[in-house]
């Protein structure tokens, strides 16, 4: 048997940056915790059972349900006034199906390990070098760093480790320490260790655990990111955003500390910041409505710094055409594309919800005729304003971009463009759920009279946040509503880049239809 103690919320601290969670469930490369360790424990301990200890008072949503259903985990619901033994006794206790001759594999909620092929023996506990002081067990330290436990633990005899804990309820440790009298703990010293628990060590432990794409290379070390990759034309002109864009804008950016484009090795080095992605706060996060209009206050202050003030722009000629290609030709190409790999006529009348649509090509000249009607908002264009592209920084009250685009339709550098671009990749994030899709946080259904829908797993919270972004956020006298019609075609245009997930490219090709049912068009 494994359990996996997860009973209490994060500390305080954590509240400021995700909303009151249980530790299991804090994001990391865009997944939940729990997702990385049930995945860790299984390929070692195949045969045992994971139990999960969550707080009572903790209402899981439909996302979460599914996936701790996924990852086969039984849930234990503990008093929130509870203490770690108390817990423990709770599940020990009320478990009918235990054997008190098995070994119990204790995990702690907040920490991970990258395997556990070593500790598949009775009676061990890990402990592991800390260069920080937290409030960890000390098993001896000098001035450099500290043996501490590190939160995985084996128990031999249930039956003693219940009374271990009855007797010594009040703290975990000492119970620990009592167990060990009788049936004494072997500690194993464990390299890759991640704690998750602190502030601190929870962006550290995030740095180490990065997620990377197919085009580029991320490495995280001694605070500096360096980012390297193919195409290198596109790292170059990442580069050069950083470099280029005005004064006012360069206090919601990283630091730039390096650059190279000599030869093929094209690389450049930012500052590390501890922050955590909106991507992730937005899928993850219980952050509250409140929290949300404060941070949308502050992309609204980026974007209106973005705009181009009298004289900078010298000719916008160039930045029409591009723009113009941008909105038309290249979502016309990118979308007969897709069509043409699925074997979907342009003619077709899709049903969405069992209301007619018009023909796909109508839809896409349609979408693309409004925005062509809506006046330019010149600016430094960031090209791929989405959530994971922003981070907010809960202590600072600010928020930073990164990974701008820099190239136009030509694939030249460029740091002026049209700004409602901007606001359609933010907007696909909070009313296009595009995160919620890359999680696979949706279903998808299908009627036997062809009809079709998507629904997300979302809850009252996350709507309300969407919907309050949809009343209240304008830019340049454009609302929402009236950006919707780009945010169809962003869609529609990243069909081809999906291609090696066929689930994610037809629900983002559904979830184009539901925007443009909900918001743009008309049904016939």
């Amino acid at each position: 048997m494994i359990l996996i103690t997860s009973g209490a919320y994060v500390a305080s601290e954590f509240q400021v940056e995700l909303g009151r969670i249980p530790p299991c469930l804090l994001p990391i490369a865009n997944k939940k915790l729990i997702e990385l360790q049930v995945s860790q424990l299984r390929s070692t301990f195949e045969n045992e059972e994971i139990f999960l200890t969550l707080p009572e008072s903790y209402q899981l949503s439909n996302a979460e349900t599914r996936i701790l259903s996924t990852l086969d985990v039984n849930i234990v619901f503990i008093p929130d006034n509870f203490k770690l033994t108390e817990s423990i006794l709770y599940v020990l206790n009320t478990n009918e199906c235990l054997h008190k001759n098995e070994v119990l594999y204790l995990l702690h909620g907040d920490t991970y390990f990258l395997n556990f092929n070593e500790l598949v023996q009775a009676d061990i506990l890990t402990v592991s070098k800390s260069f920080n002081s937290y409030n960890w067990e000390v098993v001896r330290s000098n001035s450099q760093h500290a043996l501490v436990w590190s939160g995985f633990f084996s128990f031999s005899s249930i039956s003693y480790l219940l009374k271990s804990l009855t007797l010594k309820k009040e703290g975990f440790v000492e119970a620990i320490k009592f167990y060990s009298e009788s049936h004494y703990l072997k500690q194993l010293e464990v390299q890759d260790w991640f704690d998750f628990g602190h502030a601190n060590t929870y962006f550290s432990s995030r740095a180490n655990i990065t997620t990377q794409r197919a085009f580029n290379d991320l490495k995280i070390q001694d605070g500096v990111v360096k980012k390297q990759g193919k195409p290198n034309i596109k790292i170059e002109a990442e580069a050069l955003w950083y470099i280029n864009v005005p004064r006012r804008i360069r206090k919601y950016i990283p630091v730039l500390l390096d650059f190279n484009n000599k030869n093929s090795d094209t690389y450049y080095c930012l500052e590390y910041l501890p922050y955590i992605p909106l991507n992730e706060l937005f899928v993850h996060g219980k952050n509250e409505v409140l929290q949300w209009n404060k941070i949308f206050d502050k992309i609204f202050e980026y974007i209106k710094a973005s705009k181009a003030v009298d004289g900078e722009i010298t000719d916008f000629l160039p930045i029409n055409e591009s723009i113009v290609n941008l909105y038309t030709q290249k979502s016309r190409d990118r979308f007969i594309q897709y069509l043409e790999s699925e074997n979907i006529s342009v003619e077709k009348e899709i049903l969405y919800r069992n209301k007619k649509l018009p023909k796909l090509k109508n839809i896409l000249e349609d979408c693309i005729a409004k925005v062509i009607n809506l006046k330019m908002i010149y600016g430094v264009m960031h090209g791929d304003l989405c959530f994971s592209n922003m981070l907010f920084d809960s202590r600072g009250d600010r928020i930073k971009v990164l990974d701008p685009r820099g190239l136009n339709y030509k694939n030249e550098f460029s740091l002026f463009g049209d700004l409602k671009y901007d606001f359609a990749k933010l907007t696909h994030s909070i009313v296009g759920f595009y995160d919620f899709i890359i999680s696979g946080y949706y279903k998808i259904e299908e009627e036997s009279n062809g009809s079709i829908q998507i629904i997300f797993d979302i809850d009252d919270r996350t709507q309300a946040i969407s919907q309050n972004f949809i009343n209240d956020f304008i830019i340049e006298e454009i609302t929402v509503k009236e950006i919707m019609p780009l945010v169809v075609l962003l869609f529609l245009s990243m069909l081809p880049l999906h291609d090696d997930r066929p689930d994610r490219q037809k629900a983002m090709f559904y979830n184009a239809l539901r925007l443009y049912f909900e918001y743009c068009g008309k049904t016939l």
